[in-house]
């Protein structure tokens, strides 16, 4: 369900799809340079603006009741939900909702970054699920979120690790090389 005009849906994701794509292209420079330093700063600092993000996007209580899940109660069955909803469109959404986190995070944790990112957006979308269940703020708590966020977790962090390895850095370019003892 969006709760606010889709014009302003459009621009925010619009300009959320632009800063990850710089974000991205940054990283990717920082890795191929070995910078590990400075893929820790723009992780520092885009973290926060991330969790900020997902905070206005799924706590503020909607203005009326989901109707497809009865009141107070978390939907199990997943995408039953679905037929009082745009599906292409929350899906779109959830499946992009922690794409920027994986991404970031497929450059930061060297072993298992899939794994790790897997396991952390699975945790985090069901906190936020049970949260949504247990504030009284007319937001539904469905199976299908937490599907679809692990999901595109899931598919980012498989992307990132594939840039990562694409732009390992070389040995000519690593920090040190050239130099011998």
């Amino acid at each position: 369900m969006l709760y606010f005009p889709a014009s302003t849906v459009a621009g925010l994701v619009a300009l959320g799809l632009l800063a990850c794509v710089l974000l991205l292209a940054r990283l990717l420079l920082l890795h191929r340079a070995g910078d590990r330093t400075g893929i820790r700063r723009i992780v520092g600092a885009v973290l926060p603006l991330w969790a900020i993000g997902l905070a206005v996007a799924v706590l503020p209580a909607a203005p009326f009741p989901d109707p497809s899940i009865p009141d107070g109660t978390f939907n199990w069955v997943p995408f039953l939900a679905h037929g009082e909803r745009d599906l292409g469109v929350e899906l779109a959404a959830n499946l992009g909702l922690f794409a920027p986190l994986a991404l970031v995070l497929a450059f930061c944790w060297r072993g298992h970054a899939v794994a790790k990112t897997t396991l952390l957006v699975l945790s985090t979308s069901a906190c936020i699920e049970v949260t949504q269940l247990l504030l009284d703020n007319n937001r539904a708590a469905d199976i299908t979120d937490v599907i679809t966020n692990t999901a595109g977790g899931f598919l980012a962090a498989c992307m990132g690790s594939l840039l990562s390895r694409a732009f390992a850095p070389r040995p000519a370019d690593a920090p040190g090389a050239g130099i011998s003892a």
